[in-house]
């Protein structure tokens, strides 16, 4: 189990390097074409709820970057409260020059 698993997260990451080296406008142009061949094989109920699935899926991926880059990781965090101490010396340096 824990070998397929590996295999589809490098599956998955390949595709998402893959996906990331496509010009926009082609990128746009995939989907769209995709989208067409897909929907020439559903009716208008499985369109709406594959639809709705990947608008969801979507949804969710996007909440999840939003969260993660709103979150410092431990070493920005680590660097943050270095940069916070280093302000504060400066500081009292600076009050104890008066």
């Amino acid at each position: 189990m824990n070998t397929e698993f590996d295999e589809l997260k490098e599956t998955i990451t390949a595709l998402s390097k893959w996906l990331d080296s496509i010009p926009p406008y082609e990128y746009s142009l995939y989907a769209t074409i995709i989208a067409y061949i897909i929907s020439s094989f559903l009716n208008t109920g499985a369109l709406n709820a594959l639809g709705n699935w990947f608008e969801q899926l979507g949804q969710i991926m996007l909440t999840i970057a939003a969260q993660q880059s709103a979150s410092p990781t431990q070493e920005e965090y680590e660097a943050l409260k270095n940069e916070v101490r280093k302000l504060r010396r400066e500081v009292n340096e600076l009050k104890n020059n008066d």
